[in-house]
Formats: C-alpha cells, structure tokens, sequence
C-alpha cells in the first residue's frame, strides 16, 4: 500500500464541502437546479458515473441505453434498523462494464443536507408529470413541456457555482471516485462499497490507487489522517479476505 501522502491527484475530486457549496449556489425553486442536485447527490453517494445517469445530448437519448421516467414510481423501502433508514432503487438499462445487463443504482438516505434519498423525491415530486420515454433527471419548462438535463450542461451549472465559490472546476468522473472515498472514510465496508459502485473485487482493488491519490485533499484534521491510517489496514483485509492479487504501480 502506498501512503496517501506521497501521491496528488491530477484532477479535483468533489469533497463532500464541494458537494454542500454547490447544494447552497442551486436554486431550490428552480426545475432545473432541482434535477441538478439530484444527480449530483445520487451520482456521489450511489458512486455512479454520470453517464449511467444523464444522456450526452438531446439527441442521443436511447431507451436501450439510457435510464427514463418509465420506472416510475419508485419503491420506497426502509432498513429494519434504529434509524429506519428509507433506501429505494431503480435499474440502468446499460453501463460500461456490464453492457446492455445493466445494473441497479441503490440511493440510501443519509442523515446529512446532501441526502441522495431526499434530493432524488424532491426532484421526482417537482418534475413529475413527464412523459415515461424521458430521460429520468427531465426538468420541467416554464410552460409545462420537459427537457432532458444533458452532462455538458450539468458540468457547465456545477463548474460555475464552485468556481464562483473559490473552487476550481471538477471534472464529471470526480463524482464517482470522491463518493467512494467519502463512504470509505466514513467506515463503509470496501465490500459494500464496491458493490455500490458496481466494481468487482479486484477491479476495486485497482481502482484504490486511485483512490489513495486524492485521499490528502479529503483530509482536514488528525481525526481525518486517523481514519486513513484505519483504511490502508481495512483495504489490506479487503485483499485478504478476497484473495486478491496485488498487481506493482506503474512507475
């Protein structure tokens, strides 16, 4: 395991303090800021890539590909837990790795102003009544009628509000890897978090050095660092426990 500390990351990745700044720059009572929190919310917690969620362009939205408002409405269930915590889940027709198998995002909710549960049935809520062939994150026009929320104009809403805000702009994959960083931080299991992120154990294990090299810019304070140090010993039993083959970094 490589210590964080000698790696830095070529990219931004979106802290969990870069999540609440963009959630503070949107407007609640905008169509469109609405869809736009909600895909960032669940793309970070869900560890999902954005184009599991958005489609690239208004005209290359696919049913075979692309997830829309015909799986509505969603299941709301909750965890026989202390908390009850309430999850739901809804199946992307196709992703990167498993193809046209598809795969089932899973948005648990979370006692924090980033909730990817609440975001997702605030959108859902306001941006109802849309036909069931549109895309899933469709926001609603002044005059009734929808429009998909396309990736470039989703990075475009979020760059600026960071920028404005003294940050610099993050890249769309910042999403997936700074949620799975934030979860395993937080004391997930990288078991779980794997399987969220619909990673297979050794491709995880692969995309942990990733992982490491922006683990320094998630770090504030001694707790934080001690949280790292318990994390190298977790990935380690992680590697254990599956068996894992530990290929050397690149040099």
């Amino acid at each position: 395991m490589v210590p964080p500390s000698s790696k830095r990351s070529k990219c931004p990745p979106v802290t969990l303090e870069a999540l609440i700044i963009l959630g503070k720059g949107l407007d609640s009572s905008s169509y469109l800021d609405l869809a736009i929190w909600a895909t960032a919310c669940v793309a970070f917690w869900s560890c999902c890539r954005l184009g599991e969620l958005l489609i690239p362009s208004s005209n290359l939205f696919s049913p075979q590909k692309h997830v829309s408002c015909s799986i509505l409405p969603l299941s709301n269930c909750f965890l026989t837990n202390e908390d009850l915590t309430h999850f739901c889940s809804f199946h992307i027709p196709w992703t990167k790795t498993m193809k046209e198998l598809g795969a089932d995002i899973s948005v648990t909710s979370r006692p924090h102003i980033t909730c990817p549960f609440i975001a997702l049935h605030a959108h859902l809520t306001i941006n109802s009544d849309l036909p069931s062939s549109a895309p899933l994150f469709s926001f609603k026009l002044p005059k009734g009628s929808g429009r998909a929320l396309m990736k470039p104009n989703f990075m475009r809403r979020c760059c600026q509000i960071w920028v404005e805000a003294g940050f610099p702009s993050m890249p769309g994959h910042a999403f997936r890897i700074s949620g799975a960083t934030e979860l395993l931080l937080q004391g997930v299991s990288p078991d779980v978090v794997a399987q969220q992120g619909h990673w297979k154990s050794q491709a995880f294990l692969e995309y942990w050095r990733h992982i490491e090299s922006i683990l320094p810019l998630f770090i504030s304070s001694s707790s934080s660092t001690s949280r790292c140090l318990t994390l190298d010993d977790i990935m380690l039993d992680f590697i254990r426990h599956n068996q894992l083959t530990v290929h050397p970094s690149p040099s």
